[in-house]
């Protein structure tokens, strides 16, 4: 069974997702090649994701959470990719999993250096970010409170240097230069897959906040709030980084979900069915 082989971290684990992801850009690009800058930015973030997630994020993306949250976060990358360029999703992945794992790292160690890389980050990153800036900060600052167990120096800390990147950057530099695609008007039929998955992300939600350690449970409620605050974003707004970060959030519910299933054999029916969704979909074999 497929997911046999992703509910365990051996050595193996890294060709597996390796794998996948090959598998999942090849059929991303099998329906119609993007520009060449598309294409190379969505391959170089990809590579720095993977090699991330088993180097620096390794706790948050492979040991004990397991790779399943790879092949949910694939699946579901996969199906918006109709909908708005890999890279961007790609990006916005990357600098918010950075921030979350700052925020824990100043929770374990009360490193003034991780409050000041995350400000830092925040402000480069809002430059790409430049039409939805607002809710990337708003994020940030939600998995400050939530998870980093923040004082008003350290809130002064992050705002000073995110301040001192913002203000010479955007005082310099044209804004317009660094612009990505944020808003679409999303059929409303593409939500479908993403609300049903939130119905079964909310089980595990509450599974997760009733029995995790403190440390899962912040992340527990991180996650959730992605799925309710980046699903609203979305749904209503458009937000192209309201969806992202709904889809990293129903990644995190629903590896665990598969994970704790007892019934082995319906999770493998259910995971292929949606599978199938997704590819029928991608393939436009149904249209919206």
């Amino acid at each position: 069974m497929l997911l046999s082989y992703f509910r365990k971290i051996d050595a193996y684990s890294a060709i597996r997702v390796f794998a996948a992801a090959i598998v999942a850009f090849a059929v991303h690009w099998s329906t119609g090649i993007e520009s060449w800058q598309d294409v190379v930015m969505s391959l170089g973030l990809g590579a720095l994701w993977l090699w991330l997630s088993w180097t620096l994020l390794r706790d948050r993306w492979v040991i004990k959470a397991s790779a399943l949250r790879f092949m949910t976060y694939l699946l579901l990358a996969l199906y918006w990719s109709v909908e708005f360029e890999i890279s961007t999703l790609l990006f916005y992945t990357l600098v918010v999993e950075l921030n979350w794992y700052l925020a824990e790292r100043y929770k374990r160690k009360d490193s003034v250096l991780s409050v000041l890389h995350s400000g830092t980050l925040t402000a480069l990153s809002s430059l790409w970010l430049s039409q939805e800036a607002l809710y990337y900060v708003g994020t940030v600052l939600m998995i400050w409170l939530v998870t980093g167990g923040v004082k008003v120096k350290t809130i002064l800390q992050w705002l000073l240097a995110w301040f001192m990147v913002i203000v010479p950057l955007t005082y310099f530099l044209t804004r317009e230069e660094f612009n990505s695609q944020s808003y679409s008007n999303v059929p409303l039929g593409w939500w479908s897959l993403l609300m049903v998955l939130s119905i079964v992300a909310i089980g595990q939600w509450v599974q997760s906040y009733l029995k995790s350690n403190q440390k899962n449970k912040s992340r527990s409620i991180v996650a959730g709030l992605f799925v309710a605050g980046g699903g609203s974003l979305g749904w209503w707004l458009g937000s192209y980084f309201g969806t992202a970060i709904c889809i990293m959030g129903l990644s995190y519910h629903l590896a665990n979900s598969l994970r704790y299933f007892k019934r082995d054999r319906l999770a493998e029916v259910l995971f292929y069915l949606v599978l199938t969704f997704v590819l029928v979909s991608h393939y436009d074999v149904i249209p919206w």
